[in-house]
């Protein structure tokens, strides 16, 4: 079995394009894995997702270039949680115990981090020809709202 954060790595996550090399690191890793596990790494994906979504970083303020903020949505909430696990597992855990840190990832360019969520469906597609069924207590569909909050 491959160990997630093995798979994850760690990223400096400053750009967009450290994001999509991670991005890549990732795909790479994930195309010598068996589907089997291929669907565990997406359940530890949503459950790692899960355990960052909490109001206090919800919360937090986009700030654009010009100084401007404006709230996140639910899907840059989403997105800027995935750049938080690009990160690494240092990264996370920090977040994870105090919220430290992760107003690094709701910067706009942060949102490159979507991708994370699509490298193992799209992997287990390839190999296995039928779409990735996952069974989690923490689906991406509940997110938001098991926490108790939504926008």
């Amino acid at each position: 079995m491959t160990d997630f954060w093995t798979v994850i790595g760690s990223s400096s996550v400053e750009d967009a394009r450290e994001i999509d090399s991670a991005l890549e690191r990732i795909s790479e890793r994930l195309s010598t894995m068996t589907p089997a596990a291929l669907t565990r790494f997406a359940e530890r994906l949503q459950e790692s997702l899960y355990r960052i979504d909490r109001r206090d970083l919800a919360e937090l303020p986009v700030v654009l270039a010009g100084g401007l903020k404006l709230p996140q949505t639910s899907d840059h909430f989403l997105y800027a949680r995935c750049a938080c696990i690009l990160a690494g597992e240092k990264a996370f855990a920090d977040v994870l115990s105090s919220g430290a840190g992760f107003d690094h990832f709701v910067a706009p360019f942060a949102q490159e981090a979507e991708g994370l969520l699509y490298l193992a469906p799209e992997q287990y597609e390839r190999q296995t020809g039928s779409r990735m069924t996952v069974d989690s207590d923490f689906s991406i569909e509940s997110m938001s709202n098991v926490q108790g909050w939504a926008n």
